[in-house]
């Protein structure tokens, strides 16, 4: 199991990938070479977030890092 599994799994997270997208959403699953969100949101600088219909597949060669959200409440 990965490190950051433990830390990041059914949790709010911030993708930034190498292509300097940004998307946020809960981490559902790690399938493999792939990252799935739910509830995710394209980030902009210059807007507010952009929801995104359906799950999100990321693939994990194209992560730059995660941000692990502080939990709501």
């Amino acid at each position: 199991m990965r490190a950051y599994r433990r830390v990041a799994l059914s949790r709010r997270v911030v993708v930034n990938t190498k292509t300097g997208t940004s998307l946020s959403g809960v981490l559902v699953e790690e399938r493999g070479p792939i990252l799935i969100l739910k509830g995710a949101a394209m980030l902009t600088a210059s807007a507010n977030p952009v929801p995104v219909d359906g799950d999100v597949v990321v693939e994990r060669s194209n992560v730059d890092f995660v941000q692990v959200l502080p939990a709501e409440g």
